[in-house]
């Protein structure tokens, strides 16, 4: 066994039981959307006949009223947006309003914010494999436990601006239990127009927020997104690329997504970058929902396993200092009255996508809304999973 599955298999040991046993999930795989896309229960256009809902509920087991109701609620919130809804294989619900098509179409979406953290999360999945088989650049190892702030794999951390980040581990930084001081922090006017996103992230400017951390490396949680910009720095020094060229080749290829993107950080003047930001990962709602659909079936797509499935085991388990929070994935304890296997994807005005393996179920919400109706992200999945027929 590889130093790295023996991590694996300490950490999986230490933590509780996973949600919910392995499910029987539809062996159906879609061809890429410029090859027919998703197979879909749906019209091409209008409302679906008495028939059609009919196979809607023999088909992919769901009720079309009740999901049209999840629709009605979010277009609660102003502004495009799209959903998507795919049970057992099958597209059951699909929506776009006006706004959203007059701006990508079904094809196109903007920047993910967060959601983008889980693709990036997977590609440490991947990259962690590499290093088991021996095939990082240089014959380097990397494992959940390797010290990151350092000379070989981020010498932009050097000096330290706190000497307990000498401890902080690529573990932490997924898990988001580095210590780094949360997102969303005060930058000084003076540091504004001067200071990159890593060399703030880094504790390297003048008055930055994240110089100290908040406690020893992994005691505690921190939703952070100058962590995940460290996350950057440490991929780009292991893989020797950035990490759109690499998940297209190995993630998004392999599953069909077209028309990806990456929107850059960094790089101004002589700060350091640019690469792939944290939150600027794009793509359309139908292939983010194939990355839904790959984590569901444990990275195994059509019989060829794009991710390791071990992955899943440990990137779909919180830590006891956040039990709702995996390896840059939202857990079922985010919520109440959800499947225990329900995870999320989560990002900013609620650009999220949703995987639920004990019902086969997937689904995506996308929009730029800025104005929601209270508990507006908790109802909607409720009407979504309201509308499953078991």
């Amino acid at each position: 066994m590889t130093a790295h599955r023996v991590i694996v298999a300490a950490l999986l040991s230490a933590l509780p039981a996973s949600a919910g046993d392995p499910v029987k999930l539809t062996d159906y795989f879609p061809p890429p959307e410029s090859k027919g896309g998703w197979r879909t229960l749906l019209p091409d256009h209008g409302l679906p006949s008495a028939a059609q809902k009919a196979a809607i509920r023999d088909k992919a087991g769901m009720d079309w009223d009740k999901l049209a109701k999840a629709w009605e609620h979010n277009l609660r919130a102003e502004g495009p947006s799209m959903l998507l809804v795919i049970r057992r294989g099958y597209i059951a619900g699909e929506w776009y309003n006006e706004e959203w098509l007059k701006k990508w179409g079904r094809h196109r979406a903007p920047g993910f914010y967060s959601s983008t953290k889980a693709y990036i999360s997977v590609a440490f999945g991947l990259l962690l494999d590499d290093s088991d088989q021996g095939k990082l650049p240089g014959g380097k190892k990397l494992t959940l436990d390797t010290k990151v702030c350092n000379q070989e794999w981020m010498p932009e951390a050097l000096p330290l601006s706190d000497p307990r980040r000498a401890d902080i581990t690529l573990r932490h930084l997924l898990f988001a239990t580095s210590g780094i001081p949360r997102e969303g922090l005060k930058i000084p006017d003076e540091a504004k127009n001067v200071a990159g996103p890593f060399e703030m992230a880094l504790g390297h400017t003048r008055g930055s927020p994240w110089a100290k951390l908040t406690g020893p490396p992994g005691t505690m949680f921190n939703y952070s997104s100058p962590g995940v910009l460290h996350l950057i720095l440490v991929f780009n020094h292991a893989a020797g690329m950035d990490l759109l060229p690499y998940i297209r080749k190995r993630l998004c290829d392999p599953i069909g997504m077209e028309n990806v993107g990456w929107g850059k950080t960094g790089g101004k003047g002589n700060n350091i970058g640019p690469y792939c930001s944290p939150g600027a990962f794009n793509c359309s709602g139908r292939d983010h929902a194939r990355f839904l659909y790959l984590a569901m079936h444990r990275g195994n797509w059509a019989g060829k396993q794009v991710v390791p499935a071990g992955y899943y085991d440990w990137a779909f388990r919180g830590t006891k200092a956040n039990p709702a929070y995996g390896a840059q994935w939202w857990l079922a304890a985010r919520y109440q009255d959800v499947p225990a296997d329900f995870v999320q994807t989560y990002g900013h005005l609620y650009n999220d996508g949703c995987l639920v393996p004990s019902l086969d179920l997937v689904f995506v919400r996308l929009g730029r809304a800025e104005k929601f109706p209270p508990g507006f992200q908790r109802d909607l999945v409720k009407k979504v999973l309201a509308a499953v027929e078991k």
